[in-house]
Order: structure tokens, then C-alpha cells, then sequence
């Protein structure tokens, strides 16, 4: 079974909120909302996929993220899979989906695979770092100059004023400021960084001096978990809707009374 969650991006604090799960078993796509509807304000479910409750089923991948594959005739194909760090890419959908987020500059939506734990208790992740477009260029000569498998540190940033369970990430010494880990990841990746017995190692996994700055450092996460660990199960906005709040119920009411006139 491959999974992505679908983040959607809200207006006002330029927060991505996961809000759906989309699913594939080999022969079949099952979409569904997840719990993070709920908390993103003004988040209107997508056109064919109204009911938050239900689980859509297709054989063929859902449109709203078909039209985000990107076709190996483009020129940039070759460019995605360098800066992804691969060689070659079977034309799997979920795969990638998985590797460029399918996102378009039209809208606000971002895919994004779960981290994997094997039966041995290991825990992966890769992710490109991000606010690279925020950090002086000092900082962004500093990334030019990293090596693959280059230790990477991580850091919580309790007094982030936009989201206190941020986590940053630095080089060693001398220290120089790398930007943040993706926010789905935060609560796994600080959860971790406590316990010294998850061994939790980040490395560099390669730079891309050419992309843009969302795409320019991939970074790999290992960490060995005790095996009642779970990703991302600390996190209410992952969880599938069980039932619909009273309050969000009204709000949608009243939402769908204005819009039908």
C-alpha cells in the first residue's frame, strides 16, 4: 500500500495543513479527509469529493492530482530526478507524487510521503529542507559548500513566534543556520531528538546548486524506534474524520446556505 497525505495551505497564517490521505493498493486510489479539515478554517473540500466522510475509490488516479504528474517529455523531467537524487524513475504516480509534492503554482495543495519504520525498528525520512528563501546569503554559500552524507544537526525552537514545535537544523562547528525541517515531521522528529537511545543521524543527501531553493537541499533521516512507535501518530491532523464536530457542522451549513443563494 503507498500513502500520501495532502496538504493544503491556509490563506491568512501560510500554514500547510494536512487535511486528506490519498492511498493506492496496486489496483485501486482511495481518497479521504482526514481530521486536519477540521482546523484548517477555510478549507473547502474538493469539487466531486464534497462528503468528508466517505472514502472515494477510483482504478484511475483522481484528476485534482493527475494533472500534477509530471510527464517524462517535459524538459525539467531529468533535472527533477537529479535533484531528487535518482538516476531513473519508473512512471509509478504515487512515487512521483511523492518526490516533487505536485505542486503547482495555480493553487495551495502539497503531497507528502509518511516517514517508513521497518520490522526492525527503523525509522526513514527524506525531505528538502525549508525557508532557504528567507536565509542571507551567507548562509546559502554555507549550503554550496555541503558534501553528501555531511552530518546534519537538529534543533527544537520553542520560541519560534509562527510555531513553537518547529524544529531547525544547523552544521556542525562552526554552526550555521540551515532552515527548518518540514512541519508534518516536527513532532516525530522532536520526539526522537529527546531520546538519545533512537540514535536519531540526518545527512546531507545532496545539494542542488541549480534548483530552486525548495528543492535545494534533500535531506535523509534515520533513527532506530521502539516497535510500538508509530509516524506522525502524535498528531491529531493525520487521523481519518470520525465523525463530524457540531461546530464545523454548522460552519459548513452556513457556508453552503451563502453560496446557494
Amino acid at each position: 500500500m503507498s500513502t500520501l497525505f495532502v496538504a493544503w495551505q491556509q490563506p491568512d497564517s501560510r500554514e500547510w495543513i494536512p487535511v486528506a490521505k490519498l492511498e493506492h493498493n496496486g489496483s485501486t486510489y482511495a481518497f479521504s479527509y482526514t481530521q486536519g479539515i477540521f482546523r484548517a478554517k477555510d478549507f473547502r473540500q474538493f469539487s466531486g469529493m464534497q462528503n468528508v466522510e466517505a472514502v472515494y475509490e477510483s482504478p484511475r488516479l483522481f484528476p485534482l492530482f493527475a494533472n500534477r504528474l509530471i510527464s517524462k517529455s517535459r524538459p525539467e523531467f531529468k533535472d527533477y530526478l537529479r535533484w531528487l537524487g535518482l538516476s531513473d524513475m519508473d512512471e509509478k504516480p504515487m512515487a512521483i507524487l511523492a518526490l516533487t509534492g505536485g505542486i503547482r503554482g495555480t493553487d495551495s495543495i502539497e503531497l507528502f510521503q509518511p516517514p517508513e519504520v521497518s520490522e526492525q525498528g527503523q525509522y526513514h525520512l527524506e525531505f528538502f529542507a525549508r525557508s532557504l528563501s528567507h536565509l542571507p546569503q551567507a548562509a546559502i554559500d554555507r549550503i554550496r559548500l555541503l558534501e553528501k552524507g555531511e552530518r546534519i544537526y537538529l534543533m527544537t525552537d520553542p520560541q519560534n513566534n509562527f510555531d513553537a514545535q518547529a524544529v531547525a537544523m544547523r552544521t556542525g562547528t562552526p554552526s550555521w543556520f540551515l532552515g527548518y525541517c518540514p512541519k508534518y515531521y516536527a513532532q516525530d522528529l522532536g520526539s526522537l531528538l529527546s531520546n538519545p537511545e533512537c540514535d536519531l543521524q540526518v545527512t546531507v543527501k545532496c545539494v542542488n546548486l541549480d534548483a530552486p531553493s525548495n528543492m535545494r537541499l534533500l535531506c535523509s533521516v534515520t533513527a532506530k524506534v521502539p516497535c510500538e512507535f508509530s509516524p506522525l501518530s502524535k498528531e491529531r491532523d493525520f487521523l481519518p474524520v470520525d465523525g463530524i464536530p457540531q461546530e464545523w457542522k454548522s460552519l459548513t451549513n452556513t457556508l453552503d446556505g451563502i453560496l446557494l443563494g
